[in-house]
């Protein structure tokens, strides 16, 4: 079961977006926290959603604990008006970080097996359909150019 936690004035998740709805969370809404990888949603989104996380790859599931009456919380205001509760970033490797990760990996092993491939490629051509032995050192006219270029 998975404790539903009630937005408040203080509260460290106002502001920020529902994962399912992409609506801002307001004072009052009763907010389900995954239990896998903290994403945030309303009650009704995580039940319309079948009772799981909406983010991409992540397995969190649980029904909604409904308590008929909630336990009264006690407000906690800071001088300034701000909650002095600082939220920290998940610790676990995200989704989208993973799979761009994966996507630069794959994206340098194409541009290798490419080159290369090209490069193979290339050289089939010259050597047996042109005929071009360019691996052998140059004879005839080419060298003398470059010596008598160079010694002038």
């Amino acid at each position: 079961m998975i404790t539903p936690v009630r937005v408040t004035k203080q509260s460290p998740f106002l502001g920020e977006s529902c994962a399912l709805c992409k609506a801002p969370f307001a004072p009052g809404d009763d907010i389900v926290i995954c239990p896998e990888d903290a994403t945030r949603h309303h009650v009704p989104c995580w039940r319309a959603n079948g009772g799981k996380c909406a983010a991409l790859g992540c397995q969190g599931h649980g029904e909604v604990d409904s308590p008929s009456m909630p336990p009264p919380q006690a407000e906690v205001t800071a001088e300034d008006g701000r909650s002095k509760v600082r939220a920290l970033p998940s610790s676990s490797f995200g989704c989208a970080q993973s799979c761009f990760l994966i996507s630069v990996g794959l994206a340098l092993l194409l541009f290798a097996i490419s080159c290369f491939g090209l490069w193979a490629i290339l050289d089939y051509v010259l050597i047996e359909i042109l005929g071009w032995p360019y691996r052998a050192p140059l004879t005839g006219l080419i060298p003398w150019l470059f010596l008598v270029i160079s010694f002038s």
